[in-house]
């Protein structure tokens, strides 16, 4: 009997363990392909891919890239906000007058409607790249690819 209970724990351990790897394998599927040295470092990036996500509804808002402390924020009605911003569509070097989002220009100061939505802090998730700590606000601004997200 208790080679029967033995072999049957064994049996349940080793397929939890084949199970586990398994998952392990899928997880890194879906992890980003990412060239590191692509990605403008010194700001908060996510993984966006939009190939494979499509959001039936894109969000707009009018406000403006800003710097201070040497923090790129997001300001819209008066409220500051840390971006996140897609990690492989972002062009952006710290100092820089103008961050690129695919294809759209923004002049950093220069008020205009911006493709993001605001997000609360424990929805963020793991950062692609993060900047200065300092500038981690309690408030966030998701910025999102704009356009067509179907291919």
């Amino acid at each position: 009997m208790n080679k029967i209970l033995s072999s049957m724990v064994i049996a349940l351990l080793l397929t939890g363990c084949a199970s586990t790897s398994n998952m392990k394998d899928n997880n890194s599927e879906t992890e980003p392909d990412i060239d590191q040295s692509t990605i403008p470092s010194g700001i908060f990036t996510y993984y966006d891919d939009p190939a494979r996500y499509h959001l039936p509804v894109e969000y707009f808002l009018i406000g403006k890239f800003v710097t201070q402390n040497d923090c790129l924020l997001f300001e819209t009605d008066n409220e500051l906000y840390t971006p996140v911003l897609p990690a492989k569509y972002t062009e952006y070097t710290k100092g820089d007058a103008q961050i690129t989002v695919n294809k759209e220009v923004y002049n950093i100061g220069e008020t205009g409607d911006v493709s993001a939505r605001p997000l609360e802090k424990k929805y963020i998730g793991n950062f692609i790249t993060q900047g200065p700590s300092h500038c981690l606000l309690d408030k966030f601004m998701r910025v999102e690819v704009r356009g067509v997200r179907d291919k």
